[in-house]
């Protein structure tokens, strides 16, 4: 797994405080409404990918734990498994 935490505490509101949509050629501001549906759709994908993250960070974490309670390394476990 990666070394590098990603950063789960975007604050989108802050980040982008408009948003613009290419319409014909031309960028076209978002109304209130569309603003709003797109800032709670990025926030649902953020927080499904950090609880995603965790999982796999706790499975990783699992994995490691239990090769050092029997005594393996990840190289010897893919050998008995062949």
């Amino acid at each position: 797994m990666n070394n590098s935490t990603p950063n789960f505490d975007v604050d989108f509101r802050k980040e982008y405080p408009t948003l613009t949509q290419h319409i014909n050629g031309e960028d076209v501001p978002l109304t209130e409404s569309e603003y709003e549906e797109k800032i709670a759709e990025w926030e649902t994908y953020q927080a499904e990918a950090k609880v995603a993250y965790q999982a796999k960070a706790k499975a990783e974490a699992d994995k490691i734990a239990l090769l050092a309670r029997l005594g393996l390394t990840e190289d010897e476990l893919q050998t008995i498994l062949g």
